[in-house]
């Protein structure tokens, strides 16, 4: 698969929107991560006076999200908001190659109809890698800048883990999208209204008067996951224990994997 990745590398490392929505991610997620923890400490650390105060308020219904151990949820979620733009970027590369057929020619230079997905693969894991990194690092010197002395650093760190298997599930139903419409535009629409319309106007639907059944949704079962690190415990929802949501990713992994090679496999190259 290694040698597939760097067959891919060449493809997208000249590709300049490539390096504009990667670079965003790269650079706004910390940025933003780091700006909220700075504003957010700022506003709830010193004297206070006598009487109640809205910085109060907000610290004892929402704790320290800033700090260890709550900074591992807080930067997973921070990442997977700004997740989606690796994801349209991941549906661009490949509605591209089969929108301009340039997939056609690699199968007919020996790859066979797998190993064009492989590659796809590969360039999938490198941006679950590197995001993951950058959720870890990110987490880490946040934490370290804003954590009293001797506070545990690794508590909640699973945290982190989450989140790959949140990227790498989001970037599957986006291969999945991609193979199906073909279409670059099209694809990238259709992608991100699945995530921030569909997937929330059902969740809505599936879960009034405490119904739990919109955490089983393909986007939901891994944000659930990752729950707002701003929402008071009083606020929250969800009952499903994390062990649900893993096995329910489980099976949409199986699936989605089952009906892109399927897909692939059958489909006419020539249209």
């Amino acid at each position: 698969m290694l040698k597939l990745f760097k067959i891919e590398w060449l493809k997208i490392n000249t590709y300049r929107t490539f390096w504009v929505l990667f670079g965003t991610f790269v650079v706004f997620f910390p940025l933003t991560v780091f700006f909220s923890a700075s504003k957010y400490m700022e506003q709830t650390s010193g004297a206070r006076g006598s009487g109640p105060n809205p910085e109060d308020l907000a610290k004892a219904l929402i704790g320290a999200p800033f700090v260890f151990p709550k900074i591992w949820q807080t930067s997973a979620w921070f990442g997977g908001h700004f997740f989606v733009i690796i994801g349209m970027l991941f549906v661009m590369l490949i509605t591209n190659e089969v929108q301009y057929r340039t997939h056609r020619q690699n199968i007919i230079d020996g790859w066979s109809r797998l190993d064009f997905l492989r590659a796809k693969a590969s360039v999938m894991f490198f941006f679950v890698i590197a995001a993951t990194l950058l959720v870890f690092i990110t987490g880490i010197i946040t934490g370290l800048a804003f954590s009293a002395p001797g506070a545990d650093l690794f508590e909640d760190v699973h945290y982190v883990a989450y989140f790959a298997l949140m990227a790498f599930h989001y970037l599957l139903i986006g291969f999945f999208i991609a193979i199906l419409v073909k279409r670059t535009g099209l694809a990238v629409i259709i992608y991100f209204i699945s995530v921030y319309v569909i997937d929330g106007l059902l969740w809505l639907l599936l879960t009034i008067r405490g119904n739990q059944m919109g955490y089983f949704l393909p986007f939901e079962t891994v944000d659930a996951l990752i729950p707002s690190p701003f929402t008071p415990e009083m606020m929250k929802l969800r009952t499903v224990a994390d062990y649900s949501l893993l096995i329910s990713t489980a099976v949409y992994v199986s699936l989605f994997t089952y009906l892109i090679v399927n897909r692939f496999k059958n489909a006419d190259l020539k249209t």
